[in-house]
């Protein structure tokens, strides 16, 4: 059901800042480098199948500590998506975004040199960007002193570094920013981009975000007791809302939405697979490892982000297999909706992926795919659903729905709370 404050208006100039409705912004393109699939394809099709991507740690040695899982991604042949000069200046993580930047363009059939590259962005959201480069760097500098580190590894050390690779390989002239916020990063960066479409400020924005899995980052969370099967007995492994949730496995990967604004999609004729609808953004103040205790900062950034609640079928949960996450958001999510909590399925894609910073890029794809395709994927591990979490939760198999709208949960620790809400595109 479209209201007339959503259609676009006639006139053609950017809108201003203090125009209400604003422009509509659609989901063009899917990039997807996961632990289930490099691509749209084989990624939804495991992710419909419930397959893990969680698996024993390769590359480094993980018998100091009490976890040996992690969704690490398969081996990929980088040169397939990257022109050879510039992929000798990425180090691992930009490679893998700038990948799924090439996986969202190629699926949206998007040819840049036809478009204004003035009026075309990039945002991205990571939580801790070229980890592993940082950790070499340092090594090196207390190694070998000022004069043996390596200035290459500097430059790719930072942040931003990957968002620049992407503009750099794709000549992307417009909006170029990097946001970090744990494990919010990609959703922010897909809301930046959201507000920067709607008010007529560009006219495709690529936005969503990745991590790497890394050693030292393993290292510390192992440390902090963060990671299954945690400092209890219990067995290791990723099961969201389960009464045996007991921590995290970490993953990894990348995912992208080509998101432009409605009017650019249709000059285009491009297929569209959702509409971005709006955002809710909300802080708590539990601590810096904390989330939000009682749930209100949650259900705050829901409500703000689901235009109508009598129209949300799903939500791709932000739960992460741990005690307290799980939990609080099962009691955000039945604040919000009350009664019809019951009708509204939920799942969670970190039960396939594991946790990382940057994983709302990709479950951002999925949640699109679910809109397009009329299909939830399942939560998997999960066996005795915890009683505090009693959701209509789509388990170990997919469900066929029709979905009208939906919102994709982003909930870190250190209270940065932010949902997404998603619309089914209609063509008529």
């Amino acid at each position: 059901m479209h209201h007339h404050y959503f259609e676009k208006t006639p006139n053609s100039e950017p809108q201003t800042l203090n125009s209400p409705e604003g422009r509509r912004v659609v989901i063009s393109g899917l990039g997807i480098v996961s632990s289930i699939g490099v691509g749209k394809e084989a990624f939804w099709e495991n992710c419909l199948q419930g397959v893990s991507g969680i698996k024993p740690i390769q590359g480094f040695d993980v018998s100091p500590y009490r976890s040996r899982l992690g969704g690490q991604l398969p081996e990929i042949d980088f040169k397939a998506f990257i022109n050879p000069v510039n992929l000798r200046r990425m180090d691992r993580i930009g490679k893998i975004v700038v990948s799924a930047v090439r996986l969202a363009m190629d699926d949206s059939k998007l040819h840049l040199k036809e478009e204004d590259s003035d009026r075309i962005g990039i945002s991205i959201g990571t939580g801790l960007g070229s980890a592993n480069t940082v950790d070499q760097f340092f090594r090196s500098l207390l190694k070998e002193g000022p004069l043996g580190a390596t200035p290459l590894l500097f430059q790719t050390a930072v942040p931003n570094a990957i968002t620049s690779h992407c503009a750099i390989e794709y000549g992307i002239k417009g909006v170029n920013i990097t946001f970090s916020h744990k494990e919010s990063s990609a959703e922010m960066a897909i809301a930046f981009a959201y507000h920067l479409l709607k008010e007529g400020r560009a006219d495709i924005i690529f936005a969503g975000g990745g991590d790497e899995l890394s050693e030292p980052l393993y290292h510390v969370y192992s440390m902090l007791g963060a990671l299954s099967p945690g400092k209890g007995r219990g067995v290791e492994g990723m099961r969201p809302f389960d009464q045996d949730r007991n921590g995290i496995v970490l993953g990894e990967g990348s995912g992208i939405l080509v998101l432009e604004t409605l009017e650019h999609a249709k000059k285009r004729g491009t297929k569209i697979y959702a509409e971005i609808a709006g955002v809710g953004l909300s802080g708590s103040t539990d601590g810096l490892l904390q989330y939000d205790s009682q749930g209100n900062s949650m259900a705050r950034a829901m409500s703000l982000a689901a235009k109508e609640l009598q129209n949300v079928d799903y939500i791709s949960a932000a739960a992460n297999s741990t005690p307290d996450l799980d939990r609080v958001e099962a009691f955000a999510i039945k604040k919000v909706f009350g009664e019809r909590t019951k009708e509204i399925s939920v799942s969670s894609l970190k039960s396939m992926l594991g946790e990382f910073d940057g994983s709302g890029g990709i479950r951002a794809c999925a949640l699109a795919s679910s809109l397009y395709y009329e299909m939830i994927p399942p939560t998997i591990g999960t066996k005795h659903v915890d009683p505090q979490c009693n959701l209509n939760l789509v388990l170990h198999r997919p469900e066929r729905k029709t979905i009208r709208s939906a919102l994709l949960n982003g909930f870190s620790n250190g209270g940065s709370n932010i949902s997404l809400g998603f619309r089914r595109y209609s063509y008529s």
